[in-house]
């Protein structure tokens, strides 16, 4: 039976470092990248892939999922091995930070 390993320390810096991290405005609604969840956990939301056919732009978006604690629990498919075990040591300073809105951010859904 191989031993459990500790979680590695990671930053959301680092994680901001690999991934672009997307906060956005839903219609009036602020939706910052990295959020405190209903559950009493987070989640930081970053670009999977963007398309352009035209004028028309779709983006995708994947998530890393933590617990209150900052332990990831979900991480992207094919990033498990990268980044569990791992707790993000300043997921919560960061949601506070990413909860400001920004008003220059991509704006989806209805306009304002």
């Amino acid at each position: 039976m191989s031993a459990k390993r500790e979680p590695r320390e990671i930053t959301v810096a680092e994680i901001a470092d690999r991934f672009e991290l997307a906060s956005y405005w839903f219609g009036r609604t602020w939706c910052p990248a990295v959020d405190r969840s209903d559950g009493g956990g987070f989640s930081i939301r970053f670009v999977k892939s963007e398309t352009l056919a035209g004028f028309s732009r779709s983006t995708t978006y994947d998530y890393f999922e933590l617990d209150a604690d900052g332990l990831i629990t979900v991480a992207p498919r094919g990033f498990a091995r990268d980044y569990k075990p791992g707790r993000v040591v300043d997921i919560a300073a960061a949601a506070e930070q990413y909860a400001a809105p920004d008003p220059d951010a991509t704006r989806l859904g209805l306009p304002r």
